[in-house]
């Protein structure tokens, strides 16, 4: 599992927003495929940070 960093551009206005996913990854008789499990929103944390929240959130799961 990892978290994805989502890019939204509001046509109207012209701004740029992002958001976080996690995301988890699976294979396919068709070739690797991605699942979004979670729309987390928008963080304000550190890329480093997000690696360590995306562990934390698949220990609580399993």
């Amino acid at each position: 599992m990892f978290i994805r960093r989502v890019r939204k551009k509001d046509h109207q206005t012209g701004t740029t927003y992002f958001y976080h996913q996690l995301v988890e990854s699976y294979r396919t008789p068709k070739g690797p495929r991605q699942r979004t499990l979670l729309n987390l929103g928008k963080l304000d944390l550190e890329p480093k940070q997000l690696k360590g929240l995306a562990n934390r959130i698949e220990e609580i799961l399993t």
